[in-house]
């Protein structure tokens, strides 16, 4: 993991990351009656941007991300695994890749959804980095808001570190669509790896999204302008726009 002064790490859609990964259309595991549903997604970015950080992003130049879930229908509970690669690392390039892995479970009750979970980043061989982060999905009347909780010190996290996001999405008829997501930090001052932060809480982003589908199959094309707030150490973020294209499956 890249050492740098960043908040919590999450590139889960239902938490509205700004790391772009497709809703994934899903299909029947068999026998007819197993209640598990496989998706699974790919995609290139023009850059791998991480809540904000554009002044240091994760990878500066093209990043290659997929992932895979597991969903059980009847019962709510799923688990899952996303990876991209990165523009830092050692010289083997044991960590120019990032992992994540992730369970929870999800519902509705009420016109309320809600997901809750918790999500680990590994780093082949960097424990330091990897690090536990539980988290909160809740959407109601269009609106979804979305909390992650730093449980460990990692080098680039303390414990205690809490990322809020808040955001919603429109269809524009023709196969577009647009999402708009703002996201929020709190700090906590001084951890195992991070000795000081300069803010207890700062505006990280506003992220724009426009996307396009690709006739009826399950892709698209988006671009991301983000609007860049300020890191832990209260340094200002650049604007940037991101490309992507996405494929679910």
């Amino acid at each position: 993991m890249q050492v740098i002064n960043v908040a919590a790490k999450s590139k889960l859609a239902v938490l509205g990351s700004t790391a772009l990964v497709a809703a994934a259309s899903v299909f029947a595991l068999t026998p007819a009656h197993a209640d598990v549903e496989i998706a699974g997604n790919v995609g290139v970015v023009s850059g791998y941007v991480f809540r904000g950080i554009t002044n240091t992003p994760e990878n500066d130049g093209a990043a290659v991300q997929g992932g895979l879930d597991f969903t059980s229908t009847d019962h709510g509970f799923y688990s899952g695994w996303w990876a991209s690669n990165l523009s830092y690392g050692t010289p083997d390039l044991s960590t120019t890749v990032e992992n994540n892995f992730y369970a929870g479970y999800s519902g509705e009750s009420g016109g309320l959804s809600y997901d809750i979970g918790a999500l680990y980043y590994w780093y082949m061989d960097d424990s330091d980095a990897s690090v536990i982060e539980p988290y909160l999905g809740l959407s109601f009347g269009g609106l979804d808001f979305g909390m992650n909780y730093m449980a460990q010190d990692a080098t680039w996290s303390n414990q205690g570190d809490m990322f809020f996001t808040l955001g919603t999405s429109f269809e524009l008829g023709q196969g577009f669509g647009l999402g708009i997501v703002g996201s929020y930090a709190t700090y906590e001052n001084s951890g195992k790896y991070i000795a000081t932060t300069g803010e207890s809480s700062a505006f990280r982003s506003l992220d724009v999204t426009l996307s396009k589908g690709i006739a009826e199959l399950p892709a698209e094309f988006f671009a991301t302008y983000i609007i860049g707030g300020k890191d832990r150490d209260g340094t200002n973020q650049e604007d940037k726009i991101v490309f992507g294209f996405s494929y679910s499956f």
